[in-house]
């Protein structure tokens, strides 16, 4: 496989990916998120630990997004959302 005209073996690839960081983790107030997101939530000044519920989250962050656009914090934002539609949503 190339990346970046680099050839490299799948073992390496996983470990470039850092899939670790966007693995999905039940966190102590039962939000489930990734440390990748909970990275970009505290860059953007979000403590996810005194929300109660993700809904809660997903509303303050929609909030700052409307006031200061960041992209990631858009990224974070769709995911959370993502997550709440097909965990929430009866099949």
């Amino acid at each position: 496989m190339k990346i970046n005209n680099k050839e490299i073996n799948l073992k390496d690839a996983i470990i470039i990916a850092n899939h670790d960081e966007l693995l999905f983790k039940h966190r102590k107030n039962n939000m489930v998120l990734s440390d990748y997101q909970i990275n970009v939530l505290n860059r953007n000044g979000f403590d996810y630990l005194k929300y109660t519920n993700i809904h809660d989250l997903l509303f303050d962050i929609e909030e700052e997004l409307n006031n200061d656009y960041d992209e990631e914090l858009d990224l974070v934002s769709s995911q959370i959302a993502e997550f709440i539609y097909y965990n929430e949503t009866k099949k």
